[in-house]
């Protein structure tokens, strides 16, 4: 008597070959009923890689800490050669005749950065945008300007017009942005202007 459990396996084993057409496992017979001929069976094995998608993005140095872009405005009062005050102080004689305006000029610290991209995203990119800035009446996005050296250019010629640039995928680019400060200082009002550039790189 044959057991009730394996008389359904089989059973139903044959309905999935006669409904389908093939068996249901990954396996094939070729055969020749006169035995000439050529015979095949082919069998499939599915290949399948993930490989993970990583951007990385460096503007600065590696320390972890975010580097600081600084400009020193220095104010000489005519006539020329000119007096230019260098410490703290009130009531002090200078030989201004009052018919030109001081002068400025600035000097900057730490503006040159070193940067580093790499994605192996299908596309990517490298955007910007600078916040708010912390006091009034000094100079505007627009006199930040930013030239490139070496093969990862900035994302628009100064920071008052922040463009996307593309990543190229799998190449390691490097290089250097350095900042200029433009403009005209004698036409700021006295104060300390502090503001940040976010750096964003996307991988699609």
């Amino acid at each position: 008597m044959k057991h009730p459990k394996l008389h359904a396996l089989a059973l139903g084993a044959a309905l999935a070959v006669a409904c389908t057409g093939q068996a249901l496992a990954e396996s094939q017979y070729g055969y020749s009923s006169t035995g000439s001929g050529s015979v095949t069976a082919t069998a499939t094995v599915k290949l399948s890689v993930v490989v993970p998608k990583l951007i990385l993005l460096k503007v600065g140095s590696s320390n972890g800490v975010q580097d600081t872009v600084s400009w020193t405005t220095a104010l000489t009062i005519p006539p020329t050669p000119g007096t230019t005050p260098t410490t703290t102080a009130n009531n002090t004689v200078v030989p201004w005749n009052g018919t030109a305006a001081p002068t400025a000029a600035t000097t900057a610290t730490g503006n040159v950065v070193n940067v580093s991209a790499w994605t192996n995203a299908t596309s990517a990119n490298i955007n910007c945008a600078i916040g708010t800035w912390v006091g009034t009446g000094g100079p505007a996005n627009a006199d930040f300007e930013v030239t490139t050296a070496g093969s990862l250019p900035h994302p628009g010629g100064n920071l008052g017009a922040c463009a996307s640039t593309t990543i190229n995928s799998n190449t390691l680019l490097t290089g250097t942005w350095t900042y200029a400060l433009t403009g005209t200082p004698t036409s700021w009002k006295a104060g300390t202007y502090t503001n940040s550039v976010v750096y964003t790189a996307t991988g699609v």
